[in-house]
This record gives structure tokens, C-alpha cells and sequence, in this order.
């Protein structure tokens, strides 16, 4: 920045008040327009597959849908990844694009590809091609009460579309209500009395239960349209259908032989909130979202359609994700101004109460300007870019305390008003420029973190580069302006003040003092032993890496966070009756209403007040979910988790139990995917490597993805079925009619499509023997015992198939206790050393990352490489205006001792070391290379006045005393409400704010005594090698 830019605008007051009141106003006026959001909107790259085919295994749709997909989109451009999972009637396949590519592109030619595809089963459906993209969850909305499946369901329909036509709400879904069925079923002793199959049944359906447009009769007095109209829609109609005429002339009709259900889907699915039926609403918002404006919106339909509900129905809003939004906003807001408040006593107490106030305004200045500008960048307000205002909040206010102080002691040496403003500014231009710009690169490698986190993570560098050079502007150039005006301080009429004054002055000259009385002697003691002192510092730089190393301190990619719900999920074993399923779900809900009433009867807290509010259930097929939300912030998560799994006691043989407690669900921390060709090698290599991992000290909870497999029968013909012409597709097809069904037709009503099916009576559809005593039709129209043409056969067979690029896969995963093995270390050793044995005898097998450890793996190879490079731009940087190889490296130094400092903070504090420690380490890099920045160019200054090295270390140190102190305290106190802070919506942001709050800490200690040191090694080194060479060459 031009040094005639900082003079013009401390001549020109007026200049700086209107750009400080603009940015002010500018950003203020700009925060109702900014998009306001729980988590930032990014593009999901991905395109779903899904096709339907009923009745079928996971292995006939594996082979008969995923395959055929999987091959005919393998090789088209800008393909990635490809997953696939076949389950009981449906194939879902997931390509994942390259990042960049055009996505309506690949949908398209997805889309061309699967339509090609002429080989998918007969009775599968169409299949679906969607671009996924995502969608903000805004709250759920549960409707229940005892009103019947139908009742509730029709309401359900009602209220969705009704919801969905508010303004600020984009998508309403309804959660997985059954769909309508009309159910024909018809015994086989119907069957056999009346002589008949089921595709005579379906044939009569068909041929009298439809709507068929003849055309029209041109008569002289116009066209007359020709319709016949027989479609069946009810139950009476369908009963009315003639199904033949005996030979007595009597007409049966379908009412006479079979009983016709007009209901649901023949699904196993439950759903209860409160101990009642219940369907969710989740509220969806597409484009421009905005969280608290949707929020009110759907509070205020509630109140508007709960008068018109029947009686016993109930509607509830809950997930809303306005709560957690305001909670984050208001954790800002409150720890924000308890911080500023902190660092305004800091710099009253060892400044000037004006020069504090500026200071002050000058991050408000850079706060508003930053909302000003974030809205032109396409960033929302979210828990993201809230989350980097925090981040910045210790860093912005360094520049400014560094310009004020200078300026300050300028003007307490004699050079008041507008001279001692610029010579002050002037004299700090270089090494505040030189530190914004260097902690901007240092955020800079986040715009190129790996997959979907560059995304999400784009907020926090925006915010942060905007906010530092806001900051930056404000410092150079308003600051200045202002401070120029500071007159003397007069002393106070009032009695309290001039108390206040005196101690004000006591503290400043107490820390002047302590500069020239304790610091400087102290610094040249150190010189002295520059050696021992540089030793002593890089040993405990060692110690502190080895603690982290060692697992004195909890690591993880993601850290633990208590929700404010907890989620029980239980799976039973593969094949399970749905009764099972349900009486397990009895048994849990029955321990979550336990812990509510405990809870909400605790004297603990507030009489009147809710601790634990609504309990939802889900069950289908033979898993089961509950969910126990916590409504007062006291109640701890954890201990409810505790609470609730002693209360569900034995839930006897499960295939899976777990209980979550933590906001961001952060799973096992050990996920390794296998992938192969062939299952029996993933199934042998599985085990081998869950036996492995128990040999581990502290792992446990070892389990994989490949469940326990349930029986399936085959069905074979027998030699006599050839002898009576059954071929195997008559057998196939008369099974798959009387136990699945056979389609008639499909009629519309109430918005979907309802099928018509045709099958046996459920009573005999639930058993072996079932089977083994239908008959089955032959060609010649004959009834022959099952046993007499086919055969039964047992094999095992798996619920959920999935496959990764082409290959079947299985997961395997594994807990670690704390303080035991490192995730990390186990599957770096069963890689290094299992990984070749396995590959070995089985050519086709890979193994792969999953979950936390594939997310961190990625995340820091990507930071590494690119904070390296960062540094190295850092270095070139500095070393161009300091004219040596060797300052910008002292600049640097305090890098990874702010680490150290990081360790020792959350060793301290015993938090867990996570992503976001490692960003509060590079916010911790910016404040720290300020800090050696201003020491050295001080230092630079003296020795060009031709004052000596040792001399200039321990002037430059004790004039720059004050400002570094300053800076590392006010950073400090600044951030010690938020470190204080026990709230939920707190534990994200404790990591990172410790991992600032210590680094800059233990920094300012290597700042003031080990740069100085180092300086003069390199001096000594310097003026050594000089000797050498004059001693080896001569005088040049």
C-alpha cells in the first residue's frame, strides 16, 4: 500500500469516516438479504439409477439389473465411481462424476445408455435416472393419532400438498407410508373347486375391468364419441367381475370365490411418534434457502391447520433446523461481544481508552464489511462461514493492536496528532502487509481440499481472506485517521475515574517497566546461551510431538459432539419374523418413555419443565430406529444414552445395536472396505481380518457388513414334469402368482398408481408346507401336487448386496478404546502387512478406506501438499523485501511451536485433536508469523540506523515487547468465553479456538526469546563462514 495513500487519508478525516460508515451500514443493510442456512448448499456430482423389480432376491437383481447397468455406463466420459446395492426388489446404482463435468451432460448420456438396455426382466419396472441434488432439511412435521392406516394417510396426502404450496418451502415428502393395494386372494381350494388357475383369474379381470376409448360416429349433427366404461375402482366392483358360467347357467363372480382387500401394500412397516401411528413431513428448501424464515413460516401453518384436525390428532414440528442456526448465531453473538469486551479492557488497561474504542470499531468495521461483500460471492450465512467469523475474530484485531501501538508510542514520545499517526502507521506498513497477506496464503489451500469438503469448506477462506483484507484497509488507513485526533488525556472531575486513570497508568508503565527491567535482562541471558535456550526450546517442541504420537491426547478426523437427540438402531438377524422385529421395538420404546418420565420427574430441574420431549419409532422388514429427542439444554446426551441402553437390558440374539448420542454421527473408527470378484474370497478375507484386528490391544465391536445369511429356496424340476410338459417357467410363474401375486392392472387414485393383485390368501403364504400343498396346472389344463413335478432346495442367501466400481464389497469395521491402539496405526499395519499375503491368493481383491479415516487420509494428504506450497510462496515472499535466505525462515520458525502449543492446549483442556484444531493451527500460523514479522522488521530498522546485532535484538525486543504481548493476550482473552462456552453448539468450535487460544500462547514465548536467538546463531554462523572463506580465498 503506498505510504502517500495512509498520509492522504489521515489528512482527510472525512475520507475515512465515510468509508468506515459505508462498510458499517453497507454490511448491516446487506445481512436480511444474505441466504440464511444450517449447512452451506454444494452439488452432490451423482446419478441414481433405481429400478424396481418385485419379487425378486438381491442375487437375481445383482445379476439381472445392477450388472446390466453397471456395464453399460462403466466407460462413459466423466464417470468416477460407480456403486451399486441390490436389495429384495429394488437395484439402486450410484455413478459419481469427476469433479468439474458437465452433469446434465453425463444425465443425458446415462439416460441414453439405460434406455438401450433391452434385457432387463419382464416384470421389473421402468427404470429412473435422476441427477441427485441437494436439498436443505428444514424441519419434520409429524401427524399422528389412532384414525386408521387410511385415515391418516389421506390426511397425510392433504396436509403435504398444503404445507408444499407455502411460501419459503420448496418440497414437502411424506415418509414411507405404504402404498395402496387392491388384493385379490383366492384359495387353492377355490381354485381346484371351481377348476380354475390364476390366469383365468387374471384373464377375467382384465377382460371386464377396463375403460377403452371406440373412437366416434360422424353423424349430420355432429361427431358422437364411442367409450366403453367398466373399469373396476372398489372392492363392490371388482366383486361384481364374472369369472365363468357353470353348467347349471349360474354366473360366478369373483366376489364368490375370492376375498378382495382394498387396502396397503403387503409391506412390513410400522410407524409410531408418541406411542402413536404416525407419518412424517420432512419440509424441503431447493433454491435461495432461508432456515428462520422457513421456520416461522411452517410454526405458522401449524398453528393455522392444528384447530382443523380431527379429534385425537395430533401434528408436531421437530428436527427444526432453525434451533441449532439461532443457537450458533447467538454463541457468536454472546462469546463474540464477551471477547471484545475482554480485549477492550485489555487495551484500556495497557493503552488508552480511545485507542481501545478504535480498535474495537475497527473489527465491527471489518465484520459488517466482510457481510457486505459475502453477499456478491454467492455465500450464505451458515454454520460454516459462522464458524470463520469466529476463526478470524483472534486474528483481525492483531493488525490493528500493532498500527495503534505504534502510533501510541509515537505520540507518548512526543510526536502527537497527525505527524505521529503517519510516522507511526508508516513504520509498521511492511510487516502488517506482509503478515495479512501471508496468513491469507496460509487459508488458501482450503479452496482445494479433496471431493465434496472444498465445497462445504468454501465459506471459511472466503470469509477469512474478506475479513483480512477488510481488516488490513481499516488498519492503514481509518485507524490512522482517527488516532491523529486523540488529544492528551485530562484529568477526570469524577473521583472514580481518575482511580481508573491511575491504575490504567499503573499497568502501562508496570509493563514498560517489566519490558526494560525483567524482559531485556532476561533476553540477554539468553543470547548469552543461545545455543542451550534453542536446544531447550526444540526438546520441547520434541516432547510435545511425541505426547500427540504417544495418544496422551485424544486424535480423531471428527470430533465427538453431544446432540440434542439420541437414535437407537437395532437390526435383527437376517430372515427375522416381523413379530421380532416388533417386540424388540416394544422393548426399546418401552425404555425410552422409562428415561423420559426419570428425566422429566428429576427435581433437578424446573418444575412445569420438559427435559425430554417426543420418542419416534420406525420398524421395517427387521430394522427398527428410535429417536428420543432432549428438549431443555441441561440434559446431557450421554448419560441418557447411558440411562437408555441399561434400561432396554437384553434384546436377545441382534444383528446390530448401537445407540448414538453425537450430533454429527461420526461412526467406527476403523472402516476398511474389501472388494473382489469373487464373495468367496471377501468372505474368507473378512474373517481372516476380523480375527486380526482382535489380536489389536483395545479394539473391539468388530463386525462386517455381510450378514449372517437367511435360507432361500430353489426350486428344481423333476424328471416326471417333463412327462406331463411342465417346463420350468410354467413352475416359476404359477409360484410367483400365488405367493408374490400376479399384476392385473393398476388404477389411478388419489395420486398414484394402485395395483391390482391376485394371489393366494395370506394364511397360506407363511409356511414350507404352504408350497409343498399347491397344485400346479399343466399345458392339458390337468392339477398335479407340487411334489409331484418339482423339487425344493436350501441355499444361503444375503439381504443387501453391494459393489463398488464392478466388484462386490463388504465393510468391515471396528471401535477403539482411547488411549489404546491409533485407527491409524492398525490399518497401516494390516495394509502394509496382510494386504500383499491376501492379494496373493486372491489377484482380484483390494482393499480401501472407508468413512473417518478415508475422509482424513484424503483430507490431510491434500492440506500437507498444499500448506507446503503455501509456505514455500510465504518464503519467496518474505525473502524478497528482507534481501535473505535466512529471516523469512525465523519468521516461520514459530509455525510449528504454535503447534506444540495446540498439543499442550488440548492435553490441558483434554479435548479431542480434530480437523478443526488443525484450522485453528493455521489461523494460529497467521497471528504468530505477525508477531515474528513486526520483531524482525523492528530488529532490520535498528541495525540499518548501524546500531550492532546485539544490540538491535534487545532494543528491537523490548521496543516490540508491548505490541507482541499485546497481540498474543488480546487473542487470548478474546477467545476464552467461547473456550468457557458448555453448549452444544459450542463443541465444534472449542478445538479449533483451543488450538489458537494456546499456539499463540506458547508462540509469543518463541517470538520474544527464541527468534532473537536464532537471529543471532545465524549471524554467528554467518560471520563464521565469512572467516572461512577469507581464510581459504584471501581478501577479494
Amino acid at each position: 500500500m503506498q505510504r502517500g495513500v495512509v498520509s492522504w487519508f489521515i489528512r482527510n478525516p472525512i475520507a475515512a469516516n465515510l468509508l468506515m460508515v459505508f462498510l458499517i451500514i453497507g454490511g448491516l443493510w446487506s445481512v436480511p438479504a444474505l441466504d440464511k442456512q444450517f449447512f452451506p448448499e454444494f452439488e452432490l456430482n451423482q446419478v441414481s439409477v433405481t429400478l424396481a423389480y418385485p419379487g425378486a432376491g438381491p442375487q437375481e437383481v445383482e445379476e439381472q439389473i445392477c450388472l446390466r447397468i453397471e456395464e453399460a455406463v462403466h466407460d462413459i466420459t466423466g464417470v468416477k465411481e460407480i456403486r451399486s446395492v441390490a436389495r429384495e426388489g429394488l437395484g439402486t446404482v450410484l455413478v459419481k462424476a469427476e469433479v468439474g463435468y458437465d452433469m446434465q451432460r453425463l444425465t443425458a448420456e446415462i439416460k441414453t445408455r439405460i434406455d438401450a438396455i433391452n434385457t432387463f426382466p419382464v416384470d421389473a419396472e421402468r427404470p429412473v435416472v435422476t441427477e441427485l441434488a441437494f436439498r436443505h432439511h428444514m424441519a419434520t412435521v409429524t401427524l399422528s393419532g389412532d384414525i386408521g392406516e387410511r385415515n391418516l394417510k389421506t390426511l397425510g396426502e392433504r396436509l403435504r400438498d398444503d404445507l408444499a404450496s407455502e411460501p419459503n418451502v420448496s418440497v414437502v415428502e411424506l415418509d414411507t407410508p405404504r402404498a395402496y393395494e387392491v388384493s385379490v386372494e383366492i384359495s387353492e381350494y377355490n381354485l381346484r373347486r371351481f377348476g380354475l388357475s390364476f390366469q383365468d383369474v387374471t384373464a377375467a379381470i382384465r377382460a371386464s375391468s377396463l375403460n377403452l376409448p371406440a373412437g366416434a360416429i360422424k353423424d349430420a349433427g355432429g361427431d358422437i364419441r364411442l367409450q366403453t366404461r367398466g373399469q373396476a375402482y372398489t372392492r363392490a366392483d371388482f366383486a361384481r367381475i364374472p369369472l365363468l358360467t357353470t353348467r347349471e347357467g349360474t354366473v360366478v363372480l369373483l366376489g364368490d370365490v375370492a376375498t378382495i382387500i382394498d387396502g396397503f401394500q403387503d409391506s412390513d412397516i410400522r410407524n409410531r411418534f408418541n406411542n402413536k401411528p404416525s407419518l412424517n413431513l420432512h419440509v424441503y428448501v431447493t433454491a435461495n434457502p432461508d432456515t428462520l424464515s422457513t421456520s416461522e413460516t411452517v410454526k405458522a401453518w401449524l398453528d393455522e391447520m392444528r384447530p382443523s384436525l380431527p379429534a385425537g390428532v395430533e401434528l408436531a414440528m421437530w428436527r427444526d433446523s432453525a434451533e441449532p442456526f439461532k443457537g450458533r448465531v447467538d454463541t457468536l453473538l454472546s462469546n463474540g461481544l464477551s471477547g471484545l469486551a475482554l480485549v477492550f479492557l485489555v487495551l484500556v488497561l495497557f493503552l488508552r481508552p480511545m485507542l481501545a474504542l478504535w480498535v474495537s470499531i475497527g473489527i465491527l468495521v471489518a465484520f459488517t464489511g466482510t457481510l457486505f461483500i459475502l453477499q456478491y460471492t454467492g455465500t450464505s450465512l451458515n454454520m460454516i462461514s459462522l464458524f470463520a467469523f469466529l476463526l478470524v475474530l483472534g486474528i483481525v484485531v492483531d493488525d490493528a493492536i500493532i498500527v495503534g501501538e505504534s502510533i501510541y508510542s509515537r505520540q507518548m514520545a512526543g510526536e502527537g496528532g497527525t505527524p505521529g499517526a503517519l510516522s507511526g502507521a508508516q513504520g509498521v506498513i511492511k510487516p502488517v502487509m506482509f503478515a495479512v497477506i501471508s496468513t491469507m496464503i496460509f487459508f488458501v489451500p482450503m479452496f482445494f481440499m479433496p471431493g465434496d469438503m472444498a465445497q462445504v469448506a468454501f465459506a471459511i477462506p472466503v470469509v477469512v481472506i474478506i475479513a483480512l483484507a477488510l481488516s488490513l484497509l481499516e488498519c492503514l488507513l481509518i485507524l490512522p485517521s482517527h488516532l491523529a485526533h486523540m488529544r492528551p488525556i485530562r484529568p477526570s472531575r469524577f473521583a472514580v475515574l481518575r482511580k481508573l486513570e491511575r491504575l490504567r497508568l499503573a499497568c502501562a508503565d508496570g509493563m514498560t517497566r517489566f519490558s526494560s527491567e525483567r524482559y531485556r535482562p532476561l533476553l540477554a541471558r539468553c543470547l548469552n546461551n543461545n545455543v542451550l535456550v534453542s536446544a531447550g526450546f526444540f526438546c520441547l517442541l520434541m516432547i510435545s510431538l511425541a505426547i500427540y504420537g504417544g495418544g496422551w491426547v485424544r486424535a480423531g478426523f471428527f470430533p465427538s459432539v453431544n446432540s440434542d437427540h439420541v437414535v437407537a438402531e437395532v437390526t435383527m438377524p437376517e430372515g427375522s419374523a416381523f413379530s421380532v422385529t416388533l417386540a424388540a421395538l416394544e422393548q426399546v420404546e418401552s425404555a425410552a418413555l422409562k428415561v423420559k418420565e426419570e428425566y422429566n420427574n428429576d427435581p433437578a430441574f424446573a418444575a412445569g419443565s420438559v427435559a425430554i420431549g417426543h420418542i419416534d419409532s420406525r420398524a421395517k422388514d427387521n430394522k427398527l430406529r428410535v429417536v428420543l429427542e432432549t428438549v431443555s439444554d441441561d440434559v446431557d446426551t450421554a448419560d441418557v444414552a447411558l440411562r437408555w441402553r441399561k434400561a432396554i437390558g437384553d434384546l436377545g440374539p441382534v444383528e446390530d445395536f448401537k445407540l448414538d448420542y453425537t450430533i454429527n454421527e461420526v461412526g467406527k473408527p476403523i472402516r476398511l472396505v474389501l472388494a473382489a470378484a469373487e464373495l468367496q474370497a471377501l468372505t474368507t478375507v473378512s474373517a481372516e481380518l476380523r480375527q486380526l484386528l482382535e489380536n489389536y490391544p483395545g479394539v473391539y465391536n468388530i463386525n462386517d457388513s455381510l450378514q449372517a445369511p437367511r435360507q432361500e429356496i430353489v426350486l428344481a424340476l423333476k424328471p416326471a414334469a417333463e412327462n406331463l410338459s411342465v417346463t420350468l417357467a410354467d413352475l416359476a410363474r404359477q409360484v410367483r402368482e400365488a405367493f408374490y401375486g400376479a399384476e392385473v392392472q393398476r388404477i389411478p387414485r388419489a395420486k398414484e398408481d394402485v395395483r391390482v393383485m391376485v394371489r393366494y390368501p395370506e394364511e397360506e403364504r407363511i409356511s414350507v408346507a404352504n408350497l409343498e400343498d399347491m397344485r400346479v396346472r399343466t399345458p392339458g389344463g390337468a392339477e398335479v401336487p407340487f411334489a409331484t413335478v418339482a423339487e425344493i432346495r436350501y441355499q444361503p442367501s444375503y439381504m443387501t448386496i453391494e459393489r463398488l466400481n464392478r466388484k462386490r464389497t463388504l465393510e468391515v469395521s471396528a471401535d477403539v478404546l482411547p488411549g489404546t491402539s491409533a485407527p491409524r496405526a492398525v490399518v497401516n499395519d494390516i495394509i502394509r502387512v496382510h494386504l500383499p499375503q491376501w492379494q496373493q491368493r486372491y489377484p482380484t481383491l483390494s482393499l480401501a478406506l472407508d468413512g473417518e479415516l478415508q475422509e482424513e487420509s484424503a483430507f490431510l494428504s491434500a492440506m500437507i501438499k498444499y500448506l507446503a506450497l503455501a509456505l514455500l510462496v510465504i518464503y519467496a515472499l518474505m525473502a524478497i523485501p528482507f534481501r535473505s535466505y535466512f529471516q523469512p525462515l525465523l519468521v516461520l520458525t514459530a509455525v510449528p511451536f504454535g503447534i506444540m502449543g495446540a498439543i499442550f492446549g488440548h492435553l490441558l483442556l483434554n479435548w479431542q485433536v480434530s480437523m478443526f484444531s488443525l484450522l485453528g493451527v493455521i489461523a494460529c500460523a497467521g497471528v504468530v508469523v505477525n508477531d515474528n514479522l513486526v520483531l524482525i522488521d523492528r530488529i532490520n530498522q535498528l541495525r540499518d540506523t548501524g546500531s550492532s546485532t546485539l544490540e538491535a535484538l534487545l532494543q528491537g525486543g523490548e521496543d516490540r515487547f508491548r505490541p507482541i504481548i499485546l497481540t498474543s493476550l488480546t487473542t487470548f482473552v478474546g477467545l476464552l468465553p467461547i473456550m468457557s462456552e458448555t453448549s452444544v453448539q459450542a463443541q465444534f468450535l472449542i478445538p479449533m479456538v483451543t488450538s489458537l487460544a494456546f499456539g499463540v500462547l506458547f508462540a509469543t514465548g518463541v517470538t520474544l526469546l527464541l527468534v532473537p536467538c536464532l537471529y543471532l546463531m545465524g549471524e554467528q554462523l554467518a560471520q563464521l563462514l565469512a572467516r572461512w572463506r577469507l581464510a581459504l580465498l584471501g581478501p577479494a
